[in-house]
């Protein structure tokens, strides 16, 4: 059997940083979403059981701080 050479199929060395923090902004997003439906309809107290404050600061800075990661790695790409 020969071995399969591929010279011309460039793959990165190191991890994919820009799809990592693309995905994170999505779930966060996604998150967020729910987390403000879920607390909407269920009143302050399921808010509450979700975390309440703590948890929306949370997704917040979540969101944040990955579309900053998103937007450097995009930047040097």
């Amino acid at each position: 059997m020969h071995a399969i050479h591929l010279r011309d199929l460039h793959m990165p060395k190191g991890p994919n940083l820009w799809l990592t923090a693309t995905s994170a902004v999505f779930i966060f997003s996604v998150s967020l979403a729910l987390f403000l439906i879920f607390s909407f309809f269920g009143g302050s107290e399921f808010g509450d059981s979700m975390g309440g404050n703590a948890g929306f600061w949370f997704l917040i800075g979540g969101l944040v701080v990955s579309s900053i990661l998103a937007i450097i790695e995009r930047q040097k790409s």
